[in-house]
């Protein structure tokens, strides 16, 4: 009986201690350049700090589970990192859930299955039931051009 409770403890232990991972794989985006982007029309919500976008491609697969992304404008400095850039898959509901911008405030995302709200300015989860942030992506702003990779 005592080897029997001294193995649950040992499983109990181990299985606990085990790190979860986020259900979001980083996944890569090739050669996405929007030149000019604060000319372009399609994109003139991020000419406002805090502002957010859809970001979609004809023809072409963007985000974990085709999701797509988003682009959200952190500041404007015309730096390097003046745009952040996030998968929209909900990292509690990945196989059947991506995140909108709320209506109301542009800088968070909003899972409609489960809930969950992300904060792009902070960078975090807000509200869960979802435990990680959404996968973000990296990104360069350079004379005007945003790189995505």
């Amino acid at each position: 009986m005592r080897l029997l409770f001294y193995t649950l403890y040992i499983i109990l232990l181990f299985s606990s201690c085990r790190k979860e991972e986020n259900p979001v794989p980083k996944m890569s985006l090739n050669k996405v350049v929007i030149y000019n982007i604060e000319d372009d029309a399609q994109y003139s919500e991020l000419r406002t700090i805090n502002e957010s976008v859809y970001f979609n491609r004809r023809n072409t697969c963007d985000g974990f589970n085709c999701n797509g992304i988003v682009i959200f404008r952190a500041q404007i400095q015309g730096a390097y990192d003046d745009f952040r850039v996030y998968d929209r898959t909900c990292t509690f509901e990945a196989d059947t859930c991506a995140m909108i911008i709320d209506s109301e405030y542009s800088e968070k995302l909003v899972c409609p299955c489960c809930g969950s709200v992300f904060n792009m300015t902070g960078e975090y989860m807000e509200t869960g039931p979802a435990k990680f942030p959404l996968q973000q992506y990296d990104c360069t702003f350079y004379k005007g051009d945003l790189r995505i990779y």
